[in-house]
């Protein structure tokens, strides 16, 4: 049970929404609204690290678990904090090696994009999982595994700011600081709540590596153990092959006793109380069923209008419109000329998975103008930005903004940037119609050795130019960790309800 309320921090991030972007820069203003998925729910800026971590044998409940204890205490009813519609997701398999640190360095938890997750306690290298072969084979089960669900399995990186979760699979549970016998470990996310979490996997300590990734990874979006030997979240190793479409009693054979997710489960095994899971229905729920996406997301608009020509006494505001055919896509924004003094050396950028500047919120209304920074009586210039966007299966699109201010002369030939001017001050302008995506640019490489998305849980990959980033067809911490058979305890089937992907919004 949690104790204590969160601590509530002035700078979470290295900029505020509607204050400046830098010091030097007054007339530069990051845009109003929540930057975080805390931020959403409760109305407050809330530091996840400042909220206490649950470790249930191996599994971990942080500070963005949205489990039912945690809403509880930060009030928020859980009908809230599940309105959400299933969302397409990225599974990148690190089979190569890595090294993860447990601190992210800012106000999160867990990053697969910056190798940071509460899972480890210090600096440690994961080594690859294998040869060639050994690893195409784990992909190909991983594959298999999650075929029927809207989820991209990737060998090669995303770009950092696209939200993905990472599976590092390789080496022993002693890599971990973990007792012989564990076979992974994960963070624990009720209903996928995060998408940017990280799992392990120890193919030197048990083998089946596949089985034991497509576990962990379960943890990251949610599920818990189940009673059933045949279904993949039985908390030991019985070769199982699918995540079963049953209601199943919660296992708590390596656990506490007490269930972290029940308002989740409980809206798929209804008659369970909570205490019954559907693996199928729920990672249903989450992501969707399987859907073919080679369609690249398109830039609608962008404003001001390029080439556009504004005075120091102008107020407008950097944004663009985005549409595309599935609801998940990353976005970036770079500021490319005109930095203000402060930003010279560090740039200043906006992008989804909060390894940017600025952060966008968790599951926003796509539909909505994605702003970048509000302008008002900005100094003589040139300046220039860039947006990226990309969806789950790869699509990538690219376009590039310019506009010129100029100074505003007086009678006695001074110039001046005067905040009293009616000259389009009109604050948020209507993004205007017209422009396509821009031709060229590749994604920005993200946060590890590898960029680009390869696997096969969509046909992806986006037709023609340099606008294509590759996506070609295809594809927790256990409570108590993921053991060998040796105790498993008894296996009761409840075959109660076969549900389907019931779901809410998602925001």
């Amino acid at each position: 049970m949690l104790s204590s309320l969160p601590i509530l921090l002035l700078t979470l991030s290295a900029v505020e929404a509607g204050q400046p972007v830098a010091a030097s820069a007054q007339w530069a203003v990051a845009p109003a609204g929540v930057r975080s998925h805390l931020e959403q729910l409760t109305g407050e800026r809330i530091d996840p690290r400042t909220l206490p971590t649950t470790r249930i044998g191996n599994l971990v409940f942080d500070g963005e678990s949205m489990t039912a204890d945690m809403l509880k205490d930060l009030d928020v009813p859980p009908s809230e904090s599940l309105n959400q519609e299933p969302t397409p997701g990225i599974l990148y398999l690190a089979l190569d090696g890595v090294t993860l640190k447990p601190s992210c360095g800012g106000p999160q938890t867990a990053n697969a994009a910056l190798n940071c997750s509460p899972l480890v306690s210090k600096e440690t290298v994961f080594p690859a999982a294998g040869g060639a072969q050994t690893k195409s084979a784990i992909q190909q089960k991983l594959q298999q595994y999650y075929a029927d669900f809207n989820i991209l399995v990737a060998d090669l990186r995303p770009p950092d700011w696209l939200p993905y979760t990472m599976a590092v699979i390789g080496g022993t549970s002693g890599n971990a600081g973990q007792a012989n016998g564990v076979c992974g470990i994960a963070n624990v996310a009720c209903d996928g709540a995060k998408r940017n979490h990280v799992s392990l996997s120890f193919p030197g300590s048990c083998g089946a590596a596949a089985e034991t990734a497509a576990q962990e990874s379960a943890h990251n979006w949610g599920l818990e153990h189940t009673d059933v030997k045949t279904d993949i979240m039985y908390p030991y190793l019985e070769g199982a092959g699918a995540f079963r479409q049953e209601c199943m009693g919660i296992s708590h054979a390596t656990g506490s006793g007490k269930t972290q997710c029940p308002h989740v489960h409980e809206l798929y095994c209804p008659a369970g109380g909570g205490e019954q899971q559907n693996s199928h229905a729920e990672l249903l729920g989450v992501f969707g069923p399987r859907v073919s996406d080679t369609t690249k997301p398109t830039i609608v608009a962008m404003v001001p209008e390029e080439g556009g020509v504004f005075t120091t006494a102008d107020k407008f505001t950097v944004s663009a419109t985005i549409s595309d055919d599935s609801n998940y896509v990353g976005v970036k924004w770079t500021w490319l000329e005109g930095l203000p003094a402060d930003l010279q050396e560090k740039g200043y950028t906006r992008c989804t998975n909060q390894v940017c500047t600025d952060d966008y919120p968790a599951w926003p209304d796509l539909n909505a103008p994605w702003d970048f920074v509000q302008f008002a009586n900005p100094p003589a210039g040139k300046y220039k930005f860039k947006l990226e966007t990309m969806d789950m299966a790869g699509n990538y699109a690219t376009r590039d903004l310019s506009f010129t201010v100029e100074a505003v002369g007086s009678e006695d030939g001074t110039t001046t940037a005067s905040s009293d001017s009616d000259s389009d001050s009109s604050g948020e302008p209507t993004p205007t119609e017209g422009g396509g995506e821009g031709e060229g640019g590749a994604p920005t490489e993200g946060g590890g050795e590898d960029s680009g998305i390869t696997g096969a849980a969509t046909e992806g990959g986006s037709e023609g130019g340099s606008d294509t980033a590759s996506g070609t067809a295809g594809g927790g911490n256990d409570d108590g960790g993921c053991r060998v058979a040796g105790t498993p305890g008894p296996a009761s089937l409840l075959l109660l309800l076969a549900l389907g992907a019931r779901r809410r919004r998602r925001w």
